[in-house]
């Protein structure tokens, strides 16, 4: 019989990913939930139209990477791509804005993509987000940015560069649209064929190309900086001095407009020289448009996207949250008493381990180094008898005949 294995694109988290998926994920809920973030879950699948209408329906996104099928009823449905249109879909469904002013969320999930598996990236992968929706103020764009830094940093990533960039409203990028294409027709034949192609229908996604060819050619591209209304350089010129002020160095990108369309006004992204090429690891923007696009409400909104993947390659040292306690019982007659020490330890909230087949204390020894814990906790029938047991301390590399409640004790007091 054929053996049946994962399919192309995924991959199965488990062992020291398993710990570092963990990691991320605690450290980030942490982080949000004391700027004020509350977590969403929404569906892993959602009708076609919202991400045709939402990212747009000339992005590579939409184009070539979404997973879309009909389901039994004959409607269109898309596993997500990514997770902020559906947050908007449900904060409009729900009504949100008739409730409160200004709305913040943080979620954490699978999204789909086919697209060529590479190191970091699955055709399923992870991502840790925040979306802040009903606040306009460029001190919250800054502070969202601050965020995503602050995250990595709490995460141990160094070698960190924030790259931003404004990309105006529709208006603003009608204007440079007509601009760009003049400069880059003249160089078409020579673009990868799908920059050809994005020449008439996204210009702007040219420059987002990570083709060498294509990065050269477009190096004196005019900026759209120049392109923006006298508000919107008063709002980028906002956010870089409160990105000043809570202490975060960036460069300005002007080629930077990330690859959906429904960015607005801020854009950023923060990457690293440890990822080759693909070296963003968090990136977002404003996108005060999307709201319109799909529930016509004028609402501002701003958020980021991290790739958990990315996340764990950068990840070296971190508290993998490993059992404490590992109980070694010799012969039939401590079993019991091992056993009602596992449940006392494991009430007082003490990661504990026990093997429930009796071994001889070398292959105790040898599960208790696997499992990396901080104390093994010894009785064979000896100790038994003087009710007593052996704690044995891997730190500090000492063992002493205590008693359970005070080698309780002293566990926890560690």
């Amino acid at each position: 019989m054929k053996e049946i294995k994962g399919v192309k694109g995924t991959k199965d988290i488990l062992g020291e990913d398993a710990k570092k998926y963990l990691y991320i994920s605690k450290i980030a809920q942490e982080l949000f939930s004391i700027y004020g973030y509350e977590y969403i879950k929404t569906p892993i699948f959602e009708e076609t139209e919202l991400f045709k209408r939402g990212i747009g329906e000339s992005t590579d996104v939409v184009e070539k990477e979404m997973y879309t099928f009909l389901d039994k009823g004959e409607r269109s449905i898309t596993l997500r791509p990514e997770n902020t249109a559906s947050v908007v879909r449900a904060y409009l469904e729900n009504k949100i804005y008739t409730k409160e002013d200004s709305s913040r969320y943080f979620y954490n999930g699978s999204m789909f993509r086919y697209e060529r598996p590479q190191k970091g990236r699955q055709r399923e992968f992870n991502q840790i987000g925040v979306e802040v929706l009903g606040e306009g103020s460029p001190i919250l764009d800054a502070e969202v940015i601050a965020m995503g830094y602050e995250l990595l940093e709490k995460l141990g990533i160094s070698d960190l560069e924030v790259e931003i960039n404004s990309v105006g409203n529709n208006q603003t990028r009608e204007r440079y649209r007509k601009s760009l294409i003049d400069f880059l027709v003249p160089m078409k034949e020579n673009l990868c064929s799908d920059c050809q192609n994005r020449i008439e229908k996204n210009p702007l996604r040219v420059l987002d190309c990570k083709i060498g060819t294509c990065k050269g050619l477009t190096e004196d591209a005019p900026s759209i900086i120049d392109s923006l209304s006298d508000i919107e350089k008063k709002h980028y010129e906002d956010v870089k001095k409160y990105l000043s002020i809570f202490g975060i160095k960036y460069n300005e990108n002007p080629k930077l407009v990330r690859g959906l369309d429904y960015y607005s006004s801020t854009v950023f992204e923060i990457v690293t020289n440890k990822l080759g090429a693909q070296g963003t690891v968090l990136g977002g923007g404003r996108y005060d448009t999307l709201l319109t696009q799909l529930g016509d409400k004028d609402i501002p909104a701003v958020g980021f996207a991290a790739g958990v993947e990315r996340i764990m390659m950068l990840l070296d040292l971190f508290d993998k949250d490993d059992t404490e306690v590992y109980i070694a019982w010799l012969g039939e007659k401590t079993k019991e008493e091992s056993m009602k020490m596992c449940s006392i330890l494991r009430n007082e909230d003490v990661k504990t381990a026990i093997d429930y087949n009796e071994k001889g204390i070398k292959s105790h020894m040898k599960k208790a180094d696997k499992l990396n814990v901080k104390y093994c906790i010894i009785i064979g029938e000896d100790e038994l008898s003087k009710d007593v047991i052996i704690l044995k301390d891997f730190e500090n590399r000492t063992q002493k005949e205590i008693s359970f409640n005070d080698a309780l004790s002293e566990i926890k007091g560690k």
